[in-house]
């Protein structure tokens, strides 16, 4: 929506001293922590009040779900309401640090569990360089265009930004070095990724993020109830830092046979010399499949497609293979040989001559749904990602 960061650099917050710097809180009257999310959510304040005319009287800070509805758990950064007495809200704003994306649907899944308690009209997210505002009608998010006031939230006095479709490619612009070079530029290639497999790539990721279907019979031959189509989710990494990434989203079966959410992404990573964390590595296309449950969002795979997609020239397809490679834990990896004689127990039809087969993809033409080479790639590597997760399940046991 808007760029706030002059907005924002210009706020000035008076800085004390108790066993940290702390920061006044006007609307809680007391002392806070300064940290990056805490310095945001103190600027929101004088941002609510100073640009969009905000009674401080209608604004609280932390108000706990629980104050609001019994035994609804978590605290709202801010919530703006329309009247003196604090009872009927209308805005939930959530804060976040500078170095997150407010467009991760985590940050709006998050503002939207307390929007429903409070049962506000608007969430806004804010992180001190982006803010965006959105109307909640019907199930469906409406975002709103530039900033508005407080009386034009209250009147409902806005003007939306209009929706953009955004159209899959042809193949014929998939195989443009043009385009394969912007979607490098976006993070989607590993900077050492061969030139002839990045077609391929664009290929995939054509289909998973920009191919809707909803076609029961299809759903069924890849294994799952419902297509959620593409979101922005959040992971962290080894390194103890978190990235973001685009992922087509499923709702399918984990190994207890509960409903989960299971997103297939693909990203790159960079290359390194002699780098503190990583050393010396090349930096390589990968293609992930991530789990979502109430333990925590987590990726079961993280597959190295420049090593493991097999491209043969003369055909133009692509063989899909893994090594059976796991971790677990903290540095913690479980024996090939032993994943291999697991899936072999469990789904036979996926090892094939000590590798785990995923599949074979025609890079000659579009990648399509309703191909049933597609079809049982996406079954296998959805049915593998699940089994890696029982296995380590098991072995942690």
């Amino acid at each position: 929506m808007n760029d706030i960061s002059r907005i924002f650099k210009s706020i000035r917050l008076d800085k004390y001293k108790q066993d940290t710097t702390c920061l006044y809180d006007p609307i809680r009257h007391l002392l806070v922590q300064k940290t990056p999310e805490e310095e945001v959510r103190q600027k929101t304040i004088k941002f609510l009040q100073d640009e969009l005319g905000v009674p401080v009287d209608r604004v609280l800070v932390e108000e706990s779900m629980s104050h609001v509805k019994k035994g609804a758990r978590g605290r709202a950064d801010i919530v703006v309401y329309r009247d003196d007495k604090r009872k009927d809200a209308l805005m939930v704003v959530e804060c976040k640090a500078p170095h997150i994306d407010i467009y991760c649907d985590e940050v709006l899944e998050q503002a939207e569990r307390y929007r429903k308690i409070v049962k506000a009209d608007y969430v806004m997210l804010i992180n001190g360089n982006q803010v965006t505002i959105y109307q909640s009608k019907k199930e469906k998010y409406l975002e709103v265009e530039n900033i508005p006031t407080y009386q034009d939230l209250l009147d409902d006095n806005l003007a939306f930004v209009e929706i953009r479709i955004i159209n899959p490619y042809t193949y014929e612009q998939i195989m443009l070095k043009e385009l394969q070079e912007k979607f490098y530029d976006c993070g989607y290639f590993g900077d050492d990724t061969p030139e002839n497999k990045k077609g391929f790539y664009l290929n995939l990721l054509n289909l998973i993020l920009l191919k809707e279907d909803t076609n029961k019979f299809i759903l069924e031959k890849i294994g799952v109830i419902k297509d959620c189509f593409r979101g922005m989710t959040k992971f962290g990494n080894s390194g103890g830092g978190a990235y973001q990434v685009w992922s087509r989203l499923f709702i399918a079966k984990d190994y207890r046979k509960r409903d989960q959410v299971l997103g297939i992404s693909i990203c790159g990573t960079a290359h390194t010399e002699n780098d503190e964390h990583w050393g010396t590595r090349l930096g390589n296309t990968q293609l992930n499949v991530s789990i979502t449950n109430k333990e925590n969002r987590h990726h079961s795979l993280q597959l190295n497609l420049d090593k493991f997609s097999n491209y043969n020239p003369q055909t133009n397809k692509i063989v899909i293979t893994h090594n059976g490679a796991l971790s677990y834990g903290r540095g913690g990896s479980i024996k090939q040989d032993i994943v291999r004689a697991y899936i072999r127990k469990k789904a036979p039809e996926l090892v094939c001559n000590n590798y785990i087969y995923l599949g074979e993809l025609d890079n000659s033409q579009l990648l399509e749904w309703n191909q049933k080479s597609v079809q049982s790639f996406v079954r296998n590597l959805l049915k593998y990602a699940i089994l890696r997760d029982e296995i380590r399940a098991k072995y942690k046991k």
